[in-house]
């Protein structure tokens, strides 16, 4: 008999910048920015990244992916959104 078990492929992790938009969908709890808008110019607070997180937006792996580009961070800590993922 042919073993038929598989093990499952780990999820593939986002680009930077799709995390970004994807944290977007969510109000940030930091500055109050709503959904769709970016908190600054530049990207938006760690905050917003975490409620992604908690409402299943984006993964434990690819809240890692844009975290361990910052050398520390707090909740309101820019993370800056750069189109392509390349920071």
């Amino acid at each position: 008999m042919a073993n038929t078990t598989t093990a499952a492929s780990p999820p593939a992790v986002r680009s930077r910048h799709e995390i970004c938009e994807l944290a977007r969908l969510v109000n940030c709890g930091e500055c109050w920015q709503v959904p769709g808008k970016p908190c600054t110019p530049e990207g938006d607070h760690v905050a917003r990244f975490g409620r992604a997180m908690r409402r299943g937006l984006v993964t434990g792996p690819e809240l890692i992916v844009v975290l361990q580009t910052l050398d520390a961070f707090t909740n309101t800590t820019i993370v800056c959104d750069v189109p392509g993922g390349v920071s």
